[in-house]
């Protein structure tokens, strides 16, 4: 029977993850809390093996839990549980030692097999939360790149960068490159998917920030 620990400062949301968890085979809840300084209380005096956490907590960050669980001398895994989806949180979560992080909102029936996956050497996590982690690897990996002194954008792909840049309309890059607007459509879809973005002013941003511009 593995344990499990759940911090979440809803009441009603505490209520039907324990449930969920007591629920599915070879699972136990043995402690909740809806502060984070109970929670940190519970993972030293309770051991879990795995730990549910919000990152929205009333007294801090959930963060603090998933740091304090990373340095534990006991095997113990946390799975983020939070409405919280935005890029920096995600990312200091994961980097914090999250095995895996899923967003309020959908199935929390599911929170079982979600646990049972992590236990496996698993990492769940949320359809919406892996694009962001995609587009994170896809900017760091092209960002590598620069610094190896490869672009990795064509000679085209530049010169059609360099047009948006200063204000240039598709059918302008077009009639100014003697090629058609749809052939620029593709090349700066081309961009977007190289450089991770998904709008020529995230474009021309992160081209500059590379140094390309």
């Amino acid at each position: 029977m593995h344990s499990v620990i759940i911090l979440e400062d809803k009441l009603e949301i505490l209520s039907r993850l324990q449930t969920a968890v007591n629920e599915t085979e070879g699972l136990c809840v043995v402690g909740t809390a809806t502060h984070l300084s109970d929670g940190l209380d519970l993972i030293y005096d309770k051991k879990p093996r795995v730990v549910l956490v919000d990152l929205g907590l009333p007294d801090g960050s959930g963060i603090e839990a998933i740091r304090a669980a990373a340095q534990a001398d006991w095997p113990i895994d946390t799975l983020v549980i939070s409405i919280f989806g935005d890029e920096a949180r995600v990312v200091e979560a994961i980097r914090a030692g999250a095995k895996g992080y899923i967003l309020k909102g959908g199935p929390i029936d599911q929170v079982g097999a979600d646990i049972h996956a992590i236990l496996k050497g698993g990492s769940p996590i949320s359809p919406s939360i892996a694009r962001h982690l995609l587009g994170i690897v896809t900017r760091e990996y092209h960002t590598a790149e620069i610094e190896m002194g490869k672009c990795p954008l064509s000679e085209r792909e530049m010169e059609i960068l360099n047009a948006v840049s200063r204000g240039y309309k598709r059918r302008e890059i077009a009639q100014k490159l003697s090629i058609s607007e749809g052939t620029v459509g593709n090349h700066i879809n081309s961009i977007y998917r190289k450089l991770g973005v998904a709008s020529n002013l995230q474009a021309v941003a992160t081209a500059t920030r590379m140094g390309l511009l």
